[in-house]
């Protein structure tokens, strides 16, 4: 189930994206290589982001909760 959150989140902030930079790509001045390349960054820094994400609950569930200290 924590995976599906996270793909919907993923998808979500692409949408966002891709909306908020639809001027930049929906513009036939800048040349194609150009909007495929920045559309590839921004695929790839989503993808690194989410798999920090990932691991970092993996890596919160297989801690637990630590000790408090009063």
């Amino acid at each position: 189930m924590n995976d599906i959150g996270i793909i919907v989140l993923g998808v979500v902030v692409l949408g966002l994206l891709g909306f908020g930079c639809r001027g930049f790509f929906a513009n036939a001045d800048i040349h194609l290589a150009l909007r495929i390349a920045v559309a590839a960054i921004g695929v790839g820094v989503l993808v690194l982001v989410v798999r920090m994400v990932r691991a970092r609950l993996n890596r919160n569930k297989k801690e637990g909760p630590g000790e408090v200290e009063k």
